[in-house]
């Protein structure tokens, strides 16, 4: 009988010390859930216009950069919710960002890029014809392609080709 006593005493403080580094480990956690929270309260938002700038300067960088590695403009459906995503924030002020820091809207954002990769494409291989390059950068249409590149570069994309390819071949002769 006295050790049945013994084995359930033993028991029982063994079960008091597993409660009580649980309990010190669930108030662990509800501190560090506190904290988070905190930080994301609005009051803790940034203060001045700088530190804002600073924030949005730092995701259109990330943009920019997620742009230029992954290359997501290459697939025609590629959207804001797309990108934001990516870039973990949400659409709306992704959208504000871009215009503010790019100076344009998503879609021409979009279409800066597919115009300098067709560029890219076209400078590897001359051969390439016009429709070619809109295809394999991204674009709905040949249509939406010659838009974007004359407002990127000021020139209908036959021009900048013909100037590219002259500029290519004057080079190769004097060589």
């Amino acid at each position: 009988m006295n050790l049945l006593i013994l084995f359930l005493a033993f028991f029982l403080v063994l079960a008091a010390a597993a409660g009580f580094v649980l309990l010190k480990h669930l108030r662990k956690k509800e501190a560090q859930l506190k904290s988070v929270l905190e930080q994301s309260r609005p009051e803790d938002a940034p203060s001045s216009p700088h530190e804002m700038s600073a924030i949005d300067q730092l995701l259109y960088d990330r943009c920019c950069r997620y742009m230029t590695e992954h290359r997501p403009f290459l697939v025609e459906s590629f959207s804001l919710q797309d990108l934001a995503g990516a870039v973990y924030t949400n659409k709306g002020y992704l959208s504000k960002v871009i215009n503010r820091f790019s100076g344009r809207n998503f879609r021409q954002y979009v279409n800066y890029y597919r115009v300098m990769y067709a560029m890219e494409l076209y400078r590897n291989n001359m051969s390439l014809r016009v429709s070619d390059l809109s295809q394999l950068s991204g674009f709905h249409s040949t249509t939406s392609f010659f838009q974007s590149f004359k407002i990127v570069m000021g020139e209908p994309p036959s021009h900048w080709c013909s100037r590219v390819r002259r500029k290519y071949l004057k080079a190769k002769k004097s060589d």
